[in-house]
C-alpha cells in the first residue's frame, strides 16, 4: 500500500509539469502574435522601402531632413538637400525613414481655432 501511494506521488509532479510547460507555451504564443509577429511584418515593410530607393526620390531623413536622392550605392544614399544644388550628404539606407514630398503649404490658424484646441485641452485635464 505505501508503495502504491510512493507512485502515485511520483506521477504527481509530472501532471505539474506538463500544465507549467502549456502555460509557457501559451505565454510564448501570445507574445508571438502580439509583438513579435507585427514587428517582422513593419521590419519588412520597411526594408521594402529601403531597398526601392532610387535617384530623383525625395527622402525624409531620421534626423527630420528633406531631401531628393542623387545617387544610390550599395546602402549608401546621396542626398541633396536644400534648394542649392552643392549640399551633397552621403546617408545610410537605414537612416531614410519615408520616401515622400515635404509639405510646403502654409496654413494659417484663426484666433478662433487656437481657442477651440485650448478649450479642448482644458477639458481634457478636468476630465482626469
Amino acid at each position: 500500500m505505501n508503495q502504491l501511494l510512493f507512485l502515485l506521488e511520483a506521477e504527481a509532479p509530472a501532471g505539474g509539469m506538463t500544465s507549467l510547460l502549456l502555460i509557457y507555451g501559451a505565454i510564448f504564443a501570445i507574445f508571438w502574435f502580439f509583438i513579435i509577429r507585427p514587428q517582422r511584418k513593419k521590419q519588412k515593410q520597411i526594408d521594402a522601402m529601403q531597398n526601392s530607393i532610387e535617384v530623383g526620390n525625395s527622402v525624409l531623413t531620421s534626423g527630420g531632413l528633406y531631401g531628393k536622392v542623387v545617387d544610390v550605392i550599395n546602402n549608401v544614399a546621396i542626398i541633396e538637400f536644400g534648394t542649392n544644388k552643392s549640399v551633397r550628404v552621403p546617408v545610410q539606407k537605414s537612416a531614410i525613414v519615408s520616401i515622400t514630398e515635404p509639405d510646403m503649404s502654409i496654413t494659417k490658424e484663426t484666433p478662433e481655432e487656437t481657442k477651440a484646441d485650448t478649450k479642448k485641452v482644458e477639458d481634457k485635464k478636468e476630465d482626469k
